[in-house]
């Protein structure tokens, strides 16, 4: 069987033991929610350079389209001004030209239709892009945070080891286990 005073100490240094293995888990759980939280971070930034890059691309394919919508315009002005002239129609008066000038406008209207398009889906991709900085910032606070949590948790444990021990090294004092 096992004295007391050996049973007291044995209690005493697992309870500061404890503490500071707490304290060591504390701040090891830290620093990996750290990690985890720069991890998150550069994820959104790499997402924020994705994004950069789809709105640049939308914004040069939008452009490519609004030019074959322009050629396809001149093409049917080309069309009709010729079968205008094939049935002897003075193409320069009258209805003729207010036909081709219909369709101009109509054909303008379509390109321009075409660059708004590339651009809302561009301005998409740019709100993206600041989101995923916005989130970026806010994983870096977090691991700032959840850094200082877990030196705050490990300082508690080793306070709170601190205490118990006190507190266990006291009472066995009085209980006359070691000498004052």
């Amino acid at each position: 069987m096992v004295d007391p005073v050996s049973l007291t100490a044995i209690s005493i240094g697992a309870t500061a033991a404890g503490g500071l293995l707490g304290a060591a888990g504390s701040a090891e759980g830290g620093q990996a929610s750290k990690n985890l939280y720069g991890y998150q971070a550069s994820v959104a930034m790499i997402n924020k350079q994705i994004a950069d890059q789809n709105a640049s691309y939308a914004t040069a394919a939008g452009e490519v389209s609004a030019q074959q919508s322009d050629m396809q315009t001149r093409s049917v002005l080309g069309q009709t001004k010729a079968t205008q002239g094939a049935g002897g129609l003075d193409v320069n008066k009258g209805s003729n030209v207010n036909v081709r000038a219909s369709e101009a406008e109509v054909g303008a209207e379509n390109t321009a239709l075409v660059r708004s398009n590339a651009a809302r889906q561009a301005y998409g991709f740019e709100v993206q892009g600041a989101q995923d900085v916005a989130q970026a910032g806010v994983d870096t606070m977090a691991g700032s945070q959840s850094l200082l949590a877990g030196y705050i948790g490990a300082g508690s444990s080793i306070l709170g080891a601190g205490a118990s021990v006190s507190s266990k090294w006291l009472g066995a004092q009085q209980a006359g286990l070691f000498p004052s």
